[in-house]
């Protein structure tokens, strides 16, 4: 039996090195038994939505996808499958910071906020599953077969500067008119926010198992094949993370398992990093969506940091989440986790790993 689980793109519990060609590498397919790929596809059905449903993934900005600038909270979802075709169906809700101005016909109008939205997206592709015998590493690639179907929908106000000769003359007779500022910028959020993340999904998700420990490596996008599995300690998320004042961004969750710390570094401004059980990160992520007054949050670390820190989490009775606030109008940053997170369940009894000698 095979297990999968996912991961948020900031939490990585393996890194991988990249295959070197080997004529004795053998490597088999779902394309050499289509049996093998129906059987795959339903353990997917049956199993991937436990991992995905519940975890918050880091959304890049809109007008800078170099770095993460929102989260992605996903509170549903199904998978149906039929032969090795499968059906993907998430939804949730979210928030990314978006600063925009536009000058139209006379209007001007800038957005400046935290767009916080309520989105669902269906995803129809195919699923292909590959195991390399001597790294014992399954890969399962989720592909779609078109354009990801998504509804996207702003939460609350759009706040806007109106500007200028089209706000004061239009103001009274905009409904008859023309649109006025506020409903141009909640169009703009919204066609904006549905091509973020139709950008996101339609990179597939790739599905990383090593055979010998459970560990897991998954994300959006395609993954290049991969040798064996080292630990990640060192690798701090994939982006730079910028956060906004009145802002927050939620990361997770993490198995703790014996202790974890989180190791932050800062490029500028000041962050606040909170380390908190899952349960009080969906109450404080809950209350913003919403806009309503932020609860207390009982933490397990927490602290500002203006270049560095190290927070350790000894307790590890509960799943966990990153929190970041900005101290400072913005503040950009990374995060890592030492050590990596624990390893699940062996699939298969493998003899003990030894670090490959060097040659002269």
């Amino acid at each position: 039996m095979v297990v999968l689980a996912c991961r948020s793109e900031d939490s990585e519990p393996v890194a991988v090195e990249q295959a070197e060609a080997s004529p004795a590498r053998a490597r088999v397919t779902t394309s050499d038994d289509k049996n093998l790929g129906v059987l795959l596809a339903e353990i997917v059905d049956s199993r991937a939505c436990q991992y995905l449903r519940n975890t918050y993934r880091a959304l890049h900005g809109v007008q800078n996808p170099d770095v993460v600038a929102g989260t992605l909270w996903i509170r549903e979802c199904a998978i149906e499958s039929d032969g090795t075709n499968v059906t993907v169906r998430l939804a949730g809700d979210g928030w990314e910071w978006l600063h925009q101005k536009k000058e139209e016909a006379e209007a001007h109008f800038a957005v400046q906020q935290y767009i916080k939205f309520q989105v669902a997206a269906t995803i129809r592709g195919t699923i292909d599953v590959s195991y390399a015998p001597k790294p014992k590493l399954v890969t399962v690639r989720f592909t779609p077969s078109g354009q990801p179907a998504v509804q996207f929908q702003p939460i609350g106000n759009v706040s806007v500067d109106e500007q200028g000769i089209w706000a004061s003359i239009v103001g009274s007779v905009e409904s008859v008119v023309s649109e006025s500022p506020t409903q141009q910028a909640q169009q703009e959020v919204q066609k904006q926010g549905a091509q973020s993340f139709v950008s996101m999904l339609d990179q597939g998700v790739t599905i990383t198992v090593d055979a010998c420990t459970g560990q897991v490596r998954a994300g959006f996008g395609k993954s290049p094949e991969v040798t064996t599995p080292k630990p990640s300690a060192a690798k701090p998320s994939s982006a730079p993370i910028v956060v906004h004042q009145g802002g927050l961004l939620v990361f997770g969750p993490e198995t703790v398992g014996e202790q974890m710390t989180v190791v932050v570094d800062v490029s500028s401004g000041t962050v606040h990093i909170d380390v908190a059980c899952r349960a009080q990160a969906d109450k404080l992520a809950d209350a913003f969506r919403r806009g309503a007054p932020l609860p207390a949050l009982k933490t397990l670390a927490s602290g500002d940091v203006t270049s560095s820190a190290r927070l350790r989490v000894a307790d590890g009775h509960c799943p966990v989440a990153v929190i970041a606030q900005a101290r400072t109008p913005a503040a950009k940053f990374s995060w890592k986790r030492e050590p990596p997170a624990p390893s699940g369940e062996p699939l298969i009894e493998c003899p003990k790993r030894t670090a490959p000698s060097r040659g002269n």
